[in-house]
């Protein structure tokens, strides 16, 4: 295929005239884009409906990212290297049948995926969503995301992803337990889980109870298997769980923006000061990392959480949200409208994110920031605690405008991290902290006891804190704190070696840098088993 023949056609709605592949990369600010374009052709070429309709779809977006990351990289890794981390190593899609339980003369046929899409480091890792609208494209997309998000924490596996078709509010408790073990049952046929080889966790529409019943249902198939506690992760505490996973995904935003909110140089070109205290946050989704983000926005950092979004509506109060309220009213009425303590909006939430504030979470679906909206955006900081809410070419007019975003492969990670914890916890059957806390308590009280001994004055809380082992909790938010200050400095490291004086990369791309350097790295220092 000629480059000149690649031409994106247009829709009318879209960008109003032919646009060359070498203008959508050169929009995507890729230095060189001329090099760029010749080898991503294959990608351009599947590219163009989606571009057409408006956007690129979610997997051709995370392609896109990685083209950008990986032509920073040609001159360390051979052509073949770069290509083999991209692609999707192994994906399935099977559909299998539950009878219904008003009428087991009713079938509903349950469409189903699972993606893994490297395999330079085992077990891969990634959740399971239930919902109508889960495809291939989203799977694959998700799965390669995992990739790239595990490499920039430091967390040793693979990327996985995947989802079954259903609306779970449409189905009973019965119903779900049937699917989501029949769907187990499926992965353990075609060898897609287990502690050594895939291990899913909690997504979209799923949580610990999912967990549970994929865990037992392993259980009783691989009853000889050891290790198999780690086969899932999300679990109950009963069931295997480690404390300080239900919050680390929200957590683990808080601890990154905070990390950012360090950095002086950054800030300053943006108008903002250092530290987080009365900075004004709005947060878009309410579900477990909604929740938690703006909890420990408020509680941590003492910002003002002015407006929180849901698909109903919003709810907002430029004094700050009283978060721990609106949770309550949220499960009592099923809805944060109507809420006492702020304004309530009905209808589209989307217009919530275009309210002037400081920070900006969008912590619900992919593609929330678009070309639709995004010179409307007033944040002067966007963090991403949705996989994928900023489209490219979103991506490209914030930055332009000064934007900083804080890109998902890293912000949202905690969970993965926390759930490598658990992974680890599961292989040695050994609670964290069950061997030093009492020892570490008895090391307090001594140096407590030589303190008042020497007749130096030591306050009760001073005594807890000196006396207190730390619990499992603690040493989960603990490693999950130290995973994202040392990978915010990577980051930043390497967008400093990719800056030129005419070119200074964003954190998207510096981040997926450093993933593609870190598998690329793997891959070619171990080599590739021959077949045959």
């Amino acid at each position: 295929m000629s480059l000149h023949s690649v031409i994106v056609s247009t829709a009318p709605r879209c960008l109003h005239k032919p646009m060359h592949v070498s203008q959508v990369f050169k929009m995507l600010r890729v230095p060189h884009f001329t090099r760029a374009v010749q080898r991503a052709l294959p990608v351009a070429s599947r590219c163009m409906s989606s571009l057409a309709a408006g956007e690129p779809t979610f997997n051709e977006s995370v392609e896109m990212y990685f083209d950008l990351a990986a032509e920073q990289l040609r001159g360390k890794f051979t052509p073949g290297i770069l290509q083999h981390v991209k692609e999707v190593n192994s994906a399935i899609e099977f559909t299998f049948s539950v009878e219904a339980e008003a009428d087991p003369k009713h079938l509903y046929n349950i469409k189903s995926y699972r993606a893994q899409h490297s395999h330079h480091r085992v077990p891969c890792k990634g959740g399971i969503r239930f919902s109508k609208h889960v495809n291939m494209d989203e799977v694959k997309a998700l799965a390669s995301l995992m990739t790239y998000k595990c490499a920039v924490v430091d967390v040793p596996f693979g990327g996985g992803k995947g989802g079954i078709v259903i609306e779970p509010k449409d189905f009973t408790p019965d119903e779900l337990e049937k699917i989501t073990r029949t769907y187990t049952m499926h992965l353990i046929k075609h060898n897609f889980i287990g502690p050594g080889i895939d291990v899913p966790a909690p997504d979209m529409g799923t949580g610990p109870q999912e967990m549970a019943w994929i865990i037992d249902t392993y259980r009783n198939f691989k009853p000889d298997d050891v290790a198999g506690q780690g086969a899932v992760t999300g679990k109950p505490l009963e069931m295997g769980g480690i404390q300080g996973r239900t919050e680390a995904t929200g957590l683990g935003v808080y601890y990154g923006i905070r990390e950012l909110f360090k950095k002086e140089d950054m800030l300053e070109p943006l108008g903002l000061s250092t530290g987080l205290r009365d900075k004004s946050v709005i947060v878009q989704g309410f579900g477990n990392v909604g929740y938690y983000t703006a909890k420990y926005f408020t509680e941590k950092g003492g910002s003002r959480v002015t407006t929180i979004a849901e698909r109903d509506g919003y709810v907002y109060n430029e004094e700050g949200l009283d978060i721990e309220a609106l949770q309550q009213h949220m499960l009592e009425t099923g809805s944060i409208l109507n809420f006492a303590g702020g304004k309530s909006v009905e209808g589209d939430s989307r217009v919530a994110l275009e309210h002037e504030c400081d920070i900006l979470i969008p912590a619900a679906l992919e593609q929330q920031l678009n070309r639709d909206n995004a010179r409307k955006i007033k944040a002067k900081v966007i963090g991403e605690a949705a996989n994928g809410p900023t489209t490219p070419t979103a991506d490209n007019i914030l930055h332009g405008r000064g934007v900083l975003i804080v890109p998902d492969l890293y912000l949202n990670a905690g969970g993965v991290v926390v759930s490598y914890f658990e992974w680890l916890k599961n292989l040695s059957n050994v609670r964290f902290g069950r061997l030093t806390r009492r020892f570490d308590e008895q090391r307090g009280e001594a140096i407590v006891s030589v303190l008042r001994k020497n007749n130096l004055t030591v306050e009760d809380f001073e005594v807890e804190s000196i006396i207190r082992g730390a619990s499992e909790r603690d040493l989960a938010h603990s490693g999950l704190h130290d995973t994202m200050k040392s990978s915010f400095e990577q980051i930043l490291k390497k967008q400093a070696e990719l800056s030129t004086p005419d070119f200074k990369p964003s954190l998207r791309l510096a981040a997926f840098a450093v993933a593609v350097d870190k598998v690329a790295t793997v891959l070619a220092t171990k080599g590739f088993m021959l077949a045959g």
